[in-house]
């Protein structure tokens, strides 16, 4: 059973849902094949994100109470190891090979960089005010964190390990999504109702910056999530079959 359930995800091979239950501390595994919960099992306070390894085998849960990250192996469906990251994390965002996860630290203007095999949190730093969301780029080298109270957003390299850039946006940045071709980031500024749309580009001598704002797309008052469409590439028919 499922108490006061904060937040869903699927693993990536469809087996099980995975549902943080804010109100008891604990994370229920539910089976998709008999459409029942097989598993309850007691992690933190206040858990909230999920984020699931790419081979379904383990879920990292965000505690924003005590300040700490739970990992649980899906297979055996136990704990594994309750790691201490800054104070209140808010989300969770995994690389694509999922070899590390970083937490944002709401309460600390800090991320941390947890190594998702050996279950250890390699290191934490400031990133600005209030990081709320984070997203990781497809090749694993930036790393983009919106800066809820700073009106800004962070990019992280990730090979060199330091800020390379603070981005000016709207009021309250949260969610964020890249481009299928990872040339433009969108912002969604929750406080100025308006989508931030940043181009990455080559460097030149007029252009010396990597980034640059392109529009504000106004939305509506208050959005909270952004995605990006997928488009099915087909094959062009042949004699215009």
């Amino acid at each position: 059973m499922c108490n006061l359930p904060g937040l869903a995800r699927v693993s990536p091979d469809g087996s099980t849902v995975v549902v943080s239950n804010r109100s008891d501390s604990t994370v229920s595994l539910i089976d998709t094949t008999r459409l029942a919960v097989r598993s309850t099992i007691a992690v933190c306070m206040n858990p909230e994100d999920i984020a699931i390894l790419p081979d379904s085998t383990k879920a990292f849960v965000s505690c924003s109470g005590p300040g700490q990250v739970a990992s649980i192996d899906l297979k055996r469906d136990k704990l594994l190891a309750l790691l201490d990251v800054g104070k209140a994390p808010v989300s969770l965002a995994l690389k694509p090979d999922g070899g590390e996860l970083v937490t944002c630290n709401f309460g600390a203007d800090s991320v941390s960089i947890i190594e998702t095999t050996p279950n250890e949190v390699l290191s934490s730093l400031l990133i600005g005010a209030q990081p709320v969301r984070a997203v990781v780029s497809l090749d694993n080298s930036r790393l983009y964190v919106s800066n809820f109270g700073a009106n800004s957003v962070a990019v992280y390299d990730i090979d060199i390990g330091k800020v390379v850039a603070v981005l000016p946006v709207g009021t309250h940045p949260d969610a964020l999504a890249l481009s299928q071709s990872q040339n433009y980031l969108l912002v969604l500024n929750s406080g100025s109702g308006d989508v931030a749309v940043i181009q990455k580009r080559k460097p030149k001598k007029l252009e010396p910056s990597e980034y640059a704002l392109l529009i504000m797309i106004p939305v509506g008052m208050q959005p909270n999530q952004i995605v990006v469409k997928a488009f099915l590439l087909t094959k062009p028919a042949v004699d215009g079959r």
